[in-house]
């Protein structure tokens, strides 16, 4: 039996409009450094990322309706690159440890992002980004980078936001980087590699394979599918990697939604 919704009444309705106004009304300036809160509302035109694509125009079409003007493809089809534009005022998930929110802006912004084809079928893509450059994403890589120091390890370069913040630490001397994909490193890693301004050395393989192998003061792990849940992968891989002296992991707790 096919679950009936009872549609909105009017009061739901002016309740809806007066909660969406008043955020709306509270926006204020975004910060890489500012506090997680499960409502964030943010004046839109501060929030500035990196878009190493600058000829692309944004586009808040599907992935697959984009036109040759709004998207970059890797030579083979692997990977889609585009600025999703998101509108004012619609919501984005967050999330911080095992809490979620939501995030809102009084202007459209501009989200860097990049799709995955469908294993077996480049140009095929999946519908949901492989990673975008959203304040979620920003403010849970930032307690990796506040580790980094000395000889860094990271493994997955993803949209590249967490290697270009660690090169700017004063405490890091030099970054090492394992990809799995030597596609994603030949056609993303030239666009930003001006802006890394520490010793790289880029290692194309199997993270799990080649880390354990490695020396190093820290190593932080953007690699896994998604957000929550990935505690016991970073102990094992720690446990295995015995020349590293820490080891931080992306997403380490249980998102409970």
């Amino acid at each position: 039996m096919a679950l009936t919704v009872p549609p909105l009444t009017a009061p739901q309705k002016q309740q809806i409009f007066e909660e969406y106004q008043r955020r709306m009304r509270s926006c204020v300036p975004w910060s890489p450094a500012m506090t997680w809160t499960p409502e964030l509302n943010l004046i839109g035109a501060t929030f500035e990322t990196l878009n190493p694509f600058p000829e692309l125009a944004p586009s808040d079409a599907p992935v697959d309706e984009l036109n040759p003007a709004e998207h970059a493809d890797s030579p083979n089809k692997q990977f889609r690159y585009c600025i999703k534009l998101h509108r004012a005022g619609q919501k984005l998930l967050t999330w911080f440890g095992d809490r979620t929110g939501s995030v809102i802006f009084d202007s459209d912004v501009r989200l860097p992002a990049i799709f995955q084809c469908i294993p077996g079928h480049p140009g095929v893509w999946n519908d949901v980004p492989w990673m975008s450059l959203t304040p979620a994403e920003i403010l849970t890589l930032r307690e990796g980078t506040r580790l980094a120091k000395g000889r860094v390890v990271i493994g997955g370069l993803g949209l590249g936001h967490q290697l270009i913040e660690v090169s700017k630490r004063l405490q890091v001397k030099e970054i090492v980087l394992v990809e799995l994909s030597q596609e994603l490193v030949d056609f993303y890693l030239p666009r930003i590699r001006p802006l890394i301004k520490k010793r790289l050395t880029v290692i194309v393989g199997d993270a799990y394979q080649i880390i354990p192998t490695l020396t190093a003061d820290v190593a932080l792990l953007d690699m896994f599918p998604y957000y929550g849940g990935n505690e016991p992968a970073t102990r094992e891989l720690a446990r295995r990697s015995p020349k590293i002296k820490k080891v931080w992991g992306w997403g380490c707790a249980t998102l409970r939604l």
